[in-house]
């Protein structure tokens, strides 16, 4: 008995049409879901910001509670000591000497830069009350210094998009 094969001529691949819906689909999914990743990024770099902050201002702070004094920090004056990469040209990392090299460890890694590549400010004052003795903080996104301000501190905020912590041994 013979068989007969039937052959329908049908091409392998995708029609011009299809190919143009399926990249008009990709492009518009591109477009909702890269600021959805932006926005989670930034989320994260803030939160890593605010941590790397809060450690650091506990370091401080610990610091404080075993010597009685704050970290003397460029100025040699643990009263007053302060470091602003926006006006001074070094950030928090001076801080190490104390915080990371010293005798005892009160960090588990030496102050670096922010998520954006900016060193973290910071400012001790305790010649005065009603001042906040410490603040520190990054310059957030836009790598712009918006927070050297004491009344903003003692209100427990930080101006623009800066972020960070603070610590006062009296409050």
């Amino acid at each position: 008995m013979a068989m007969t094969c039937t052959r329908t001529d049908r091409r392998a691949g995708l029609s011009m049409m299809e190919v143009i819906v399926a990249t008009a689909l990709i492009v518009l999914l591109a477009g909702v879901v890269t600021p959805m990743v932006d926005d989670v990024l930034a989320q994260n770099q803030a939160k890593a910001a605010v941590a790397e902050a809060q450690a650091i201002a506990k370091a401080i702070g610990e610091y404080y509670q075993d010597t009685g004094s704050y970290p003397p920090g460029m100025q040699a004056d643990p009263s007053y000591s302060y470091a602003n990469p926006s006006y001074f040209g070094y950030g928090a990392e001076v801080l190490n000497t104390w915080l990371f090299e010293g005798p005892k460890k009160y960090l588990e890694h030496p102050i670096g830069n922010d998520p954006w590549g900016t060193p973290y400010s910071y400012h001790v004052y305790t010649r005065s009350d009603p001042y906040m003795d410490v603040a520190v903080f990054s310059h957030g996104p836009n790598k712009s210094c918006e927070s050297w301000d004491g009344a903003l501190w003692n209100k427990g905020k930080f101006g623009g998009d800066d972020l960070g912590a603070f610590f006062d041994f009296t409050r």
